[in-house]
């Protein structure tokens, strides 16, 4: 699990005890937590808070507000990647948090230490007061990527306002739904959204009843007759504007380009078993990626890893490709890919090459179990996941997908 980086910083006698305490309390309820108390020697207060941007999730001051906020101002940069800042005063009366209350864990961490020093957690974002669902609370809790920021803002704005906002998700699910959530079906997010269909047309009530038509035919031509229907079908349509599409959230591993007015949350799922001739580049690498994960529907934000044989460790484009998407590149002996569970399809060629019949299949199946919650070893096939896409090949390079167990939870 990874480890995270706090700091607390104080400015007088009474402020160093009161973050020693804090400290304890932070470490008693989180044994993966690394606190830096105060400033390294001839550190200045601004070179204190730089360094806590670029390394750390969580920024205490034990001071005034105000000394924070013009602290902190100069390194503001964005919600989704700012640390959490919270300020308390010196007597521990008031925990203030400040900045990235959500998707930071500002307000969890300020509620925690409130609680632990019964002081007060003083909260000023609107789902917080009103006890509404925060899609961005959610996300970041259960480590989902917002892939648009302006429509996890529409529906906060919207939840807020009192509107349901139906949720999908292909992963397991526990726990309780909030209120303002409501379960859709796979095929109603993954149908094409579009106007009031011929179909539906035809069922308006604008037709008459069969005796009327009788009648009304008895009076008019057919060609009097279908203009009267296309006016009326013309003015009801006037008269009642489309029915809106509900805001939705869509959680899992694919994106469709198609569906508006949906946010996609993305868990960090999919393995890449790849392989290459010697000398490809990682634009090269990178093209075809992007090809297969978008013909796939697949999220780029979902892939977790890259995974290979060690004799590609040092492969220069592979690791171009991994640097720039930030992702672990993990590789396996040739015994170790020999052992994955499960069948695969077997080229001669890349057998006579490395001692080894398929290497992108085998080592995504591996890879999921690196990131699995088990080990290899206790379930060797459910830890092998699921291979959700077979070898495919373009000029000299493979890849093969799977897919890691993933679920989320509410509380």
């Amino acid at each position: 699990m990874e480890q995270t980086q706090a700091a607390i910083v104080w400015f007088t006698e009474n402020g160093k005890k009161l973050a020693y305490r804090i400290k304890e309390k932070l470490e008693k309820a989180n044994q993966n937590l690394h606190i830096q108390m105060g400033r390294k020697s001839g550190q200045s207060l601004k070179e204190w808070c730089r360094e806590g941007f670029e390394r750390r999730q969580l920024l205490i001051f034990v001071g005034a507000v105000g000394i924070a906020v013009r602290t902190i101002a100069p390194f503001l940069k964005d919600k989704f990647t700012d640390p959490a800042v919270l300020v308390l005063d010196e007597q521990g009366r008031y925990v203030i948090p400040v900045l990235s209350g959500h998707v930071g864990g500002g307000n969890r961490w300020a509620a925690f230490l409130a609680d632990e020093l019964s002081a007060v957690g003083v909260i000023t974002t609107a789902t917080d007061l009103y006890g509404k669902f925060a899609v961005d609370v959610f996300a970041s809790g259960q480590k989902l990527a917002i892939t648009d920021r302006g429509m996890a803002k529409k529906i906060s704005a919207e939840i807020l306002a009192g509107a349901q906002v139906g949720i999908y998700c292909e992963g397991k699910v526990s726990g309780s739904l909030p209120k303002e959530l409501i379960w859709e079906e796979a095929e109603e997010l993954q149908r094409k959204p579009s106007g009031e269909s011929a179909e539906e047309l035809r069922e308006s009530p604008v037709r008459e009843s069969a005796e009327e038509l009788q009648e009304s035919l008895a009076r008019e031509s057919a060609e009097e007759l279908q203009e009267s229907l296309a006016r009326e079908s013309a003015e009801k349509l006037r008269e009642s504007p489309p029915r809106k599409e509900r805001s939705r959230i869509y959680i899992g591993i694919h994106r469709y380009k198609d569906r508006k007015n949906t946010l996609y949350l993305h868990p960090k799922a999919l393995v890449i078993g790849i392989g290459c001739k010697k000398g490809k580049t990682g634009k090269e690498i990178e093209a075809f990626v992007q090809r297969v994960l978008q013909e796939q529907q697949l999220a780029m934000e979902s892939v977790l890893c890259l995974a290979s044989l060690d004799l590609k460790q040092e492969e220069k484009g592979i690791l171009e490709f991994a640097g720039k998407y930030q992702l672990p590149f993990v590789t396996f002996s040739r015994e170790q890919l020999l052992e994955a569970p499960g069948e695969y399809t077997e080229s001669e060629f890349v057998k006579e090459v490395t001692g080894i019949g398929n290497v992108c299949e085998r080592s995504a199946v591996l890879a999921v179990g690196e990131f699995s919650d088990f080990s290899l070893e206790q379930d060797k096939k459910k830890a092998a996941g699921r291979l959700i896409l077979e070898k495919t090949a373009e000029c000299g390079i493979t890849l093969a997908l799977a897919e890691k167990e993933w679920s989320v939870e509410f509380e």
